[in-house]
């Protein structure tokens, strides 16, 4: 029995890295570290996006329109002015054309600025591949390996490919071959030393860490896009507040700019360090110290990939709309603790319920026997009353005659 749930925890295990594949695969592309595919091209999704035709011609419709703003803005600049008397004319009738030839050159800067971010990006995401070459599904399964056998190692395999079988081997087995009773030791790993509990829980955690930083990057490249329409509009305030609204535009640009930065950077350092965790143990701790030990690190280190985004936009930029992002997910978190909470509570009230209810139903019972017990003496009492009465009744008749 105890071989089977070991193979059932390993099979889940695999599903898992299979699934962390996969969202390392779409968060390599959502982050621009590798291109997607597009009309049978390769592309980068935020040039792509940024570059489309369709977008360019909106982008250009919202710059006429924050032309007709920026002579509006003017205008009022000049009426602020000749109440207050603070400013030039010559100075705001600047800021008019500066706002005009500022858009210009700055649609030069933001198209600039994400070709040069990205690339540095992806010199980013190769320099951690320096002596790092395994994927992710791999360096989390070596740290829950144990020990490997049969001159086997992580580099010599791709653990998502493989079978329980492959990596467990096979088993003895008594009654005609069906219930196992060992194993042969002939796979890749020792089936006795495999953290079974660590690679559940690591796997599960890092699972949920990834899906947290898709979603925050996959939210910022509608954001880069929505804040490349806002550009026009922002420059156009510019001679009723010498730049302030630019100001809180260009640090939101930037902000969503770096903010790939740390997701890449959190993952890789994750990678970088998993393998040297799992070589680490606390002396004169068993070996469940060890794995709990070991549990701690990894789910740690896999809640610093999405944290990683919010540390680095706050060494940069502002991470303040980061945490409102995420709120809806720390909500359902939270929840989803309270519905569990009253739906154990609701089930143990219930099992109170039925237990007071079985004891009712003995108590009743034991009462209704008793009860049948004192009637039927009581009837019988009656009866030898009645029966000495209608004996007595019979003497005083005959008596009387």
């Amino acid at each position: 029995m105890l071989i089977f749930f070991q193979e059932l925890c390993l099979q889940l295990f695999l599903w898992l890295l299979q699934l962390i594949d996969g969202l390392m695969e779409i968060f390599s592309a959502i982050a621009g570290v590798t291109n997607v595919r597009v009309n049978g091209q390769s592309v980068n999704i935020i040039e792509y996006l940024a570059g489309n035709s369709t977008v360019g011609t909106i982008f250009w419709c919202i710059f006429i329109l924050a032309v007709g703003l920026t002579c509006i803005f003017t205008i009022v600049g000049l009426v602020k002015n000749m109440i207050a008397n603070n400013r030039n004319v010559s100075t705001i009738v600047g800021k008019f054309f500066l706002a005009l030839l500022g858009t210009m050159a700055m649609l030069a800067v933001v198209f600039l600025g994400i070709l040069i971010a990205n690339s540095l990006l992806q010199l980013l995401a190769r320099i951690f591949q320096i002596d790092n070459s395994n994927k992710l599904s791999n360096a989390l399964f070596n740290a829950c390996v144990g020990n490997w056998i049969n001159g086997y190692n992580i580099n010599k395999i791709n653990v998502t490919s493989l079978s329980v079988s492959d990596i467990f081997g096979g088993y003895n087995a008594a009654l005609f071959g069906v219930w196992p009773t060992s194993w042969k030791c002939n796979g890749m790993v020792n089936p006795n030393t495999f953290m079974y509990l660590p690679a559940l829980i690591s796997s599960i955690a890092l699972g949920i860490a990834l899906i947290i930083a898709i979603l925050n990057l996959a939210k910022r490249v509608y954001e880069i896009i929505y804040l490349y329409f806002c550009m026009p509009v922002a420059m156009s305030t510019l001679p009723l507040d010498d730049g302030a609204r630019f100001k809180n535009w260009r640090e939101q640009f930037v902000t969503k700019i770096i903010l790939a930065y740390g997701a890449v950077l959190s993952v890789n350092v994750f990678v970088l360090l998993l393998p040297l965790i799992q070589s680490m143990s606390i002396p004169n701790v068993g070996s469940f110290g060890n794995s709990v030990f070991t549990i701690f690190m990894i789910v740690g280190g896999a809640m610093v990939i999405p944290a990683g985004q919010t540390l680095f936009a706050r060494l940069f930029g502002t991470a303040d709309d980061m945490h409102a992002g995420g709120g809806w997910l720390r909500s359902a978190y939270y929840g989803g603790r309270v519905a569990s909470a009253m739906t154990i509570g609701l089930a143990w009230k219930g099992v109170k319920g039925i237990a007071h209810a079985v004891r009712h139903n003995r108590h009743s019972n034991n009462n209704g026997g008793g009860s049948s017990d004192s009637s039927s003496s009581d009837s019988g009492g009656d009866e030898k009353y009645s029966d000495d009465g209608s004996a007595d009744t019979g003497a005083t008749e005959g008596g009387g005659e």
